[in-house]
């Protein structure tokens, strides 16, 4: 695939000014139109991606990490490195293992999917994008009604031309084969309770830190679960706190939040929903369900309205 985008120009006047001899001139104007040239590529293709294992690296050596894993080592009177290796394998269960190769695989798969299931997906206020992507560090904040939305918010921003978010998901996901598959797709892994672990809240925070800070673009539900009912639920505040102590940690580019709504003229869940509203208990989730959840497949479910919202900034709300 290729893409040819013209931005807006840039006066030369405003990028020097006078008096400003030849060679610093020159610079000042280089250097902007490579910042430029960056900020697009990293809209569309995304941040120059470093081995899962250079960047489980950088996160451990941060001194948050090591500091705390050299804390609880003279506390718990063990090896440090028994520690460190802890940490290592709280970093494995949190890291997503984003690859492009099997990105463009999905979205031939899901375009099939969609077209078998639904009789259309509408994507509104697309273009929104196009004027905040670039220089901006992006974080969509859908609803969340149907366990079709982890598949349609990044299959609706790919087809938009740019590159899908890294999606914060349940613990509960991270089933056999089903896991490894969506960590391939951008998906991290949260437990669902950081409380009484301080080490795995450092390795999380500086995970997401080292996510923003290289320009990934992030993706979580506001509602924090998903909705039983059909309706919204009040917003969760453990991911908001978290991108916004990251930011203030190392503010290296702003951060604007953009809501997303997503409308189902029939919800595939809507069995469940049923059920769980006459007094049913939760079923969890499992291989064996999510196989069993395939045969669903032959129906179909009407259209699908993905609307993207009026863009957040963050930086006015904190002023």
């Amino acid at each position: 695939k290729t893409l040819v985008e013209f931005s807006p120009g840039a006066s030369l006047r405003s990028l020097i000014p006078q008096d400003t001899p030849d060679l610093q001139a020159s610079r000042r104007i280089a250097r902007h139109l490579i910042a430029r040239l960056d900020a697009g590529r990293t809209a569309y293709l995304g941040p120059d991606l470093s081995h899962r294992r250079t960047l489980r690296t950088q996160v451990l050596r941060t001194q948050g990490v090591r500091a705390l894993v050299a804390q609880q080592a003279r506390e718990g009177k063990v090896p440090r490195r028994k520690v460190f290796e802890e940490a290592q394998a709280m970093f494995d269960e949190i890291a997503a293992d984003y690859t492009p190769a099997f990105v463009q695989f999905m979205e031939r798969v899901l375009k099939w999917l969609w077209t078998r299931i639904y009789d259309g997906v509408e994507v509104a206020h697309g273009p929104t994008l196009a004027g905040i992507a670039a220089g901006n560090e992006l974080v969509y904040v859908p609803c969340h009604r149907s366990t079709m939305d982890d598949l349609l918010m990044p299959y609706a921003i790919y087809t938009q031309g740019f590159v899908i978010p890294h999606i914060a998901a349940g613990i509960n996901l991270n089933l056999p084969v089903v896991g490894p598959l969506l960590r391939k797709g951008g998906a991290f892994f949260m437990r669902r309770s950081f409380r009484g672990n301080a080490l795995y809240t450092v390795v999380f925070m500086n995970y997401l830190g080292e996510l923003m800070g290289r320009g990934h673009p992030l993706q979580y539900f506001i509602e924090g679960g998903r909705s039983r009912t059909g309706r919204l639920l009040s917003p969760k505040t453990g991911m908001l706190s978290m991108t916004l102590r990251s930011y203030l940690r190392q503010p290296v580019r702003p951060v604007v939040f953009v809501p997303v709504y997503l409308g189902y003229e029939r919800i595939m869940e809507v069995d469940s929903y049923v059920g769980e509203l006459s007094g049913q208990p939760k079923e969890k989730e499992s291989l064996w369900g999510f196989l069993r959840s395939l045969r669903r497949l032959r129906e179909n479910f009407g259209f699908v309205h993905v609307n993207i919202g009026e863009p957040i900034p963050l930086q006015p709300l904190l002023d």
